[in-house]
């Protein structure tokens, strides 16, 4: 287990597992949001994540959390040796998203990027 791709619907936990996985394993950790949205929320260039992107699924160990573009999905799917879907109840995944959302009327959570207010 050197190549873990975690994916699931929004809410589901997949940071939380990915965090405690790479913990537990020492393998580095590579959330795609942080991948595929500049720190003011907008989109990279789809050059610059797919160069990313590379540079990850050719090392040698990581974790991947998240879907992303289906084309580097895909890519994830054919290299890992790990596959993790977390697959929690729509009711569950809702409530967890509602639940973050609320605490980010209060406390910024972690992972959440700085969106430009115009």
């Amino acid at each position: 287990m050197n190549k873990i791709a975690v994916f699931g619907k929004p809410g589901s936990g997949k940071s939380t597992l990915s965090k405690a996985l790479a913990s537990a394993t020492g393998i580095p950790l590579h959330q795609l949001d942080s991948i595929v949205y500049k720190q003011n929320g907008e989109l990279v260039d789809a050059c610059v994540f797919d160069k990313a992107h590379e540079d990850i699924l050719s090392s040698e160990r990581w974790i991947i959390d998240g879907f992303g573009p289906i084309g580097s999905f895909n890519q994830r799917l054919e290299v890992a040796d790990t596959l993790v879907y977390v697959d929690l109840p729509y009711l569950t995944s809702y409530w967890f998203v509602t639940k973050r959302l609320l605490k980010g009327l209060f406390v910024k959570p972690e992972g959440w990027l700085m969106v430009a207010r115009y």
